[in-house]
Formats: C-alpha cells, structure tokens, sequence
C-alpha cells in the first residue's frame, strides 16, 4: 500500500512538472508569435486620394465686428470663423440618393467617395433604411 501511494505521488510530482514545462513552452510561443505581430499603427496606412484636396476659401474673418470689443487693451485675435455652407443637403436627401444608388446595383465604395462618406457609414444608411422583407 505503501509502495502504491509513494508510486502515485511520484506520478504527481511528474505530471506537475511536465505541465509548468508546457506552461513556458507556450508561454515562451506566445511571446514569440507577440514579437513577430507588428503594432497596430504599422497595420493602417492613409493614402492620399487621388483627387486633392479643395482649397480654402479665404474670406476676412472679422469682416462685420468692430474693431476692439470690450476694454481698450483688448486686441482682436486672428481667429477662423465657422461658416456651414448654406446649400448643403440634407441628411435625408443624400440617404435617400445613397439607396436609390444602391438599389441600382452600385458598389459601396463608389457611393461613398461620391458623397464623401466612409464605406461604413454608407452601408448604414442603406441598411437603417430598408424596407422589411
């Protein structure tokens, strides 16, 4: 009985040990396998459209404020102004141009660069506006 208990103990402890090797085995893999991923920031590249850029209209940021406003120490600062452009359209105009795109076949990514949009937003307003099945 003795000699069957200190039998199975040592069967134990062998079992122990070859498990921790496991253990840093894929411990040390896993490292490995870390060290060969790049970062995340290596992943993604932007790339310049093909089209550039419009360029900024220049127009006088201050052009109706008076010249000091408040105490006479203060000067006025450079600062952009804002404006939304006044012939936008709506969000529920281009959707609605975006599905009708669609319907006709379309791909997602030409829809998005005609209206300026990322694919991801496209798809999302294809689909928050279908009809049910």
């Amino acid at each position: 009985l003795t000699f069957t208990l200190k039998r199975m103990l040592d069967l134990i402890a062998a079992t122990r040990d070859q498990v921790d090797a496991l253990q840093r085995r894929v411990h040390s893999l896993e490292q490995e396998r870390d060290a060969r991923v790049p970062p995340p920031s290596a992943l993604f590249t932007l790339a310049p459209r093909a089209e550039p850029a419009p360029e900024p209209q220049h127009e006088p940021a201050f052009a109706d404020a008076p010249e000091h406003i408040g105490s006479g120490n203060s000067v006025p600062g450079d600062f952009p102004v804002l404006h939304e452009p006044v012939s936008a359209p709506s969000a529920e105009s281009v959707g609605a141009q975006v599905r009708e795109l669609a319907r006709q076949g379309l791909p997602v990514r030409d829809i998005a660069e005609r209206f300026g949009l990322s694919e991801a937003e496209t798809e999302l307003m294809i689909r928050l506006r279908q009809e049910p099945y």
